[in-house]
């Protein structure tokens, strides 16, 4: 009961024995001290500490024996429930693996025949696309060649529209009734007339060939849309499951808007393909008429051409002389926008510069309120930094206000380059729209190609067909 170390003693080899010891001295005093204590009472006191318990609660044995075979029950039952559970898991797995597998290859398949047909359709609507583009050349040709049967008559008339026209395009405050503008619409109602039924089968191509680029634009459109499902089918059907494309969708199973059924789609490229069809049988019955009403009338030259050349020129002269002023005006705003600019720049560098002095400061500051007890003096050095952040944040604030007031400036600059840009833009416009009606209208100063015999004789019989078949 008794600890080895009831005297204190930690190593027993420390205190080794010795020869001059009396140890019966000890025995002797111990055997007394045991005699006293006997017959004062206290003989008991020894026995009473080594009865004392701990006040803990005591199982009975069968207790212990039914805890124990409750363990081993629950291991039995978690057991054969993990083993149920690794089997009905093995049997899922394979499940699912089998499924994974035919399904990849069933959507793989599918992709692959989707791909087929919309390649098939795709060669169908590239071929009718290839039609309709033989087509448009053909009629553009003929269309051409009506142009030039028209023009070699009424060629005067035809340049004075097309110089009206081209000064339609002017904008805004250069769009003015001027001297040029009166003498080209003398000159228009003087060869005001030319052949009702070419211009009506010019106007009929004109309005065919809309019709035929129409049909073309959704030829490309349908074409284009294939080629990119093409593309997102390869892309999708080259995907493995190591690929690097491949993640978790939030919600790959949805329809998405505008989703059609697969005959909807087939019958709008059988749609398109039949009206490129039609159009194209259309457009080769209008080359062939005409090639029987394209006839000549030629005009004279007219009595206002001479005029028109000097206003074109006077025009011309004058809008030149504003461009030019105008260009001298941008370049002197940009070099002040350029300088301005610079400006900017500097107060922006020096705003910046200015704010790592002011973390400084105030890093400083913060970090001498760590300071304690007397030691939080409001001492020269914090007066300093206080007077310095207040001078950074005044520098800040003048500066601020200085990029503000630069950046303004700036802005008005821009503005009113804007302006000019604009304006300069429109008188580039007119010098060049005066420029083409001055180049179009030296076609008028060309003698024509004579006629021969068989020519007249065409034109006054009407017999036009031997000639312009090449057309067809």
């Amino acid at each position: 009961m008794f600890s080895n170390n009831v005297y204190g003693v930690k190593d027993k080899k420390k205190y080794k024995k010795t020869d001059n010891f009396p140890y019966f001295l000890v025995v002797l005093w111990l055997a007394a001290s045991r005699v006293f204590l006997r017959c004062c009472g206290f003989f008991q006191l020894p026995l009473l500490m080594m009865k004392v318990e701990k006040p803990v609660s005591r199982h009975q044995p069968e207790e212990w024996h039914r805890d124990n075979k409750s363990l081993r029950q629950a291991t039995q039952d978690i057991c054969t429930s993990s083993h149920d559970l690794r089997h009905q898991a093995l049997h899922l797995r394979h499940q699912t693996s089998n499924k994974t597998s035919w399904d990849q290859t069933n959507s793989t398949t599918r992709l692959q025949d989707r791909i087929y047909e919309v390649q098939r359709v795709t060669d169908d609507l590239q071929r009718s696309l290839q039609q309709v583009n033989d087509e448009i050349a053909s009629l553009e040709k003929a269309k051409h060649t009506t142009e030039m049967e028209l023009e070699a008559h009424i060629h005067p008339l035809n340049i004075a529209l097309e110089c009206l026209t081209l000064r339609e395009r002017r904008r805004e405050v250069d769009l003015v009734k001027d001297k040029a503008e009166e003498e080209l619409q003398k000159e228009v109602r003087v060869l005001e007339r030319s052949r009702a039924n070419l211009e009506k089968v010019v106007l009929e191509a004109v309005s065919h060939l809309r019709v035929l680029h129409e049909s073309k634009q959704q030829l490309q459109d349908d074409i284009r849309d294939k080629l990119a499902a093409l593309q997102v089918d390869r892309n999708q059907e080259a995907l493995t499951e190591y690929s690097p494309q491949i993640s978790f969708k939030p919600d790959p199973t949805r329809v998405p808007p505008g989703t059609i059924l697969p005959v909807d789609w087939l019958d709008h490229s059988l749609k398109n393909m039949a009206m490129t069809e039609a159009a194209i049988k259309d457009s080769q019955t209008l080359r062939d008429k005409m090639c029987v009403i394209i006839q000549t009338a030629r005009r004279e030259d007219q009595t206002q051409q001479t005029a028109t050349d000097y206003a074109v020129r006077c025009r011309l002269h004058e809008e030149t002389r504003t461009k030019e002023e105008l260009q001298w005006q941008k370049d002197k705003l940009l070099d002040e926008i350029r300088e301005q600019e610079k400006e900017i720049a500097n107060l922006e560098e020096q705003l910046r510069a200015s704010s790592l002095p002011l973390k400084k400061c105030q890093t400083r500051l913060e970090g001498r309120t760590e300071r304690v007890c007397h030691d939080l003096v409001r001492d020269a050095p914090q007066e300093s930094l206080v007077a310095e952040v207040q001078h950074l944040t005044q520098t800040r604030t003048l500066l601020r206000e200085k990029l503000a007031q630069a950046l303004d400036s700036l802005h008005g600059l821009q503005r009113h380059l804007r302006t000019v840009d604009v304006d300069l833009g429109r008188k580039s416009l007119s010098v060049s729209l005066e420029k083409k009606v001055q180049d179009s209208r030296k076609a008028l100063k060309e003698k024509p190609t004579p006629e021969t015999l068989t020519q007249a004789n065409l034109t006054l019989t009407g017999s036009l067909r031997a000639h312009p078949t090449h057309i067809l």
